[in-house]
């Protein structure tokens, strides 16, 4: 009987062991270089609720129309890009500071990975109005960098995930990846700081940064 229990106890513990394998290995062989290329983000609404201080003085309304916009997904050490990373830096040198005064995590200063830009954008905003360094409130929406230091997870339901900005809410962010599929990225952002409560039609965040987030699905281009 002990030599039953022992045997099952072994079986048991590889098929634990199985499973905690299959969420651990990502979704295919793709890499993070699959989502290089430019990617359609189509037109939503953002919630005021949902917006920084700074960016609700700014609302209309309770809801807010965000434009369709182009981002460009490419490797930050890409020499070509440099005036982009540039900017990221730049991002991260004046608004690290705003956070460390507000008590949030700081974003990291080294910039890798995979990063994103905003390379066309319809909506009516063309200053970047909402950011927390009052210095940055005047730069143009296009050639924003949004999305940088995309990195492998080694998860099988979001392989990538990166540091990010939102401009239409204010807010740092942690965004993350599915692997793309038929020309469509599917991808999640969530505040980096601050639990926000659950909401009707909202998910949970399994990704790594707050109880819930939004999905998005973007097109290539």
């Amino acid at each position: 009987m002990q030599a039953n229990f022992r045997t099952g106890l072994f079986v048991a513990s590889l098929a634990f062991a199985a499973a905690m394998s299959l969420q651990l290995v990502p979704a295919s062989a793709q890499g993070v270089e699959a989502l290089k290329g430019n990617w359609r983000s189509p037109p939503y609404t953002q919630q005021r609720y949902r917006m920084s201080e700074q960016c609700q003085a700014l609302a209309d309304t309770e809801k807010q129309a965000v434009g369709e916009s182009r981002l460009e997904l490419f490797d930050c050490n890409d020499p070509k890009y440099a005036d982009v990373k540039a900017r990221i830096e730049r991002y991260v040198r004046n608004v690290n500071p705003v956070y460390r005064q507000q008590g949030h995590p700081l974003y990291t200063d080294k910039i890798q990975g995979m990063c994103a830009v905003v390379r066309e954008s319809a909506s009516e905003r063309t200053v970047d109005a909402c950011n927390p360094a009052p210095d940055l409130r005047k730069d143009p929406i296009v050639g924003l960098p949004v999305i940088w230091n995309i990195r492998p997870t080694g998860r099988r339901d979001w392989p990538y995930r990166g540091d990010s900005y939102s401009p239409s809410s204010g807010y740092g962010a942690i965004s993350c990846f599915k692997d793309p599929s038929q020309g469509e990225l599917i991808t999640k952002g969530c505040r980096r700081w601050k639990v926000e409560m659950p909401f009707v039609g909202g998910g949970p965040c399994d990704c790594g940064c707050t109880v819930v987030c939004e999905s998005y699905v973007w097109q290539r281009k």
